[in-house]
Order: C-alpha cells, then sequence, then structure tokens
C-alpha cells in the first residue's frame, strides 16, 4: 500500500503543479487513498521531495529532486533568485533562502559541488554546508556568492 501510495503521489506531482501537502492529500483522496497530513509528511520525506521555483515567481511546487534538471545554467537560474545570503564561520556555511527553496537550492548546491564539502543539512530556509576546514568554508562561500550574485 504504501509503495503504491508514493508510486502515485511521484505522479500527481510530475503531473500536477502541487504547492502544499493539502492539495496533495486532496489529490490522494481524490484516487482511493484516504491519507492523515503525517503520512503525507513521512512520503514527501522518505521520497527525497524538495520544493522548486515556478516560473515567474508564482510560487513554488514539489518535485522529485530526480527532476532537477541537470543543465548547470538552468540550475543555476532556478535558484539564483531564492538566496538572500551566504555566509561562514569556522567550517560551516550558512545559506539562507526564501522560505521554502532551502531543499532545492542543497540538492543544486550538492550536485554542482558534491567534492567540495562533507556534506550539508537543509531546512525550511537556511542551507548547512560542512567543509573540512575555515579555508575549504570561505572558498565554498566565494564560489556561492558569486553563482548567486
Amino acid at each position: 500500500m504504501k509503495y503504491r501510495r508514493q508510486g502515485q503521489i511521484l505522479k500527481i506531482i510530475h503531473d500536477k503543479n502541487i504547492k502544499t501537502h493539502e492539495q496533495l492529500i486532496n489529490e490522494l483522496n481524490k484516487i482511493g487513498f484516504k491519507v492523515t497530513q503525517a503520512t503525507v509528511s513521512r512520503d514527501i520525506k522518505e521520497l527525497g521531495l524538495i520544493k522548486i521555483p515556478l516560473p515567474g515567481g508564482e510560487g513554488s511546487v514539489y518535485s522529485s529532486s530526480n527532476e532537477i534538471p541537470e543543465d548547470m545554467d538552468r540550475r543555476i537560474n532556478m535558484i539564483t533568485d531564492t538566496v538572500r545570503s551566504v555566509e561562514y564561520a569556522m567550517n560551516s556555511v550558512v545559506v539562507k533562502t526564501y522560505p521554502g527553496m532551502a531543499s532545492a537550492v542543497a540538492a543544486s548546491v550538492d550536485a554542482s559541488m558534491r567534492g567540495d564539502f562533507l556534506g550539508s543539512v537543509a531546512g525550511d530556509d537556511t542551507l548547512l554546508i560542512i567543509a573540512k576546514s575555515e579555508e575549504k568554508a570561505a572558498e565554498i562561500t566565494d564560489k556561492l556568492k558569486k553563482l548567486f550574485s
């Protein structure tokens, strides 16, 4: 049941612009899946769904991280306007985004700078990147500032 439901979630977000948990719950209910908000939240986390901006600044929608464009220029253009600041302290880099956009920025940074840092964690509007050293954190910060300015 769980895997069928998660497969339907992937199909729904591929076919429709789903902006909220509530919209996703409604779509699942329409096709016979009676789900709670908690179930949908777990499914979103397990599927690794992220929110990406719609063209023209019309908000953001759920997407599979596998559907993020792999072309570097398109990926950078997609997220450039969502980054508010990039700073570092010691070996940590903090990227502040608009609400709901940190996961999209994280997916892009992870894909394009994979070997430059130890790992990253994204919240709602903040991405934390852990570098090997303070010098490496400064380099990453400079790269990101150039990309997002």
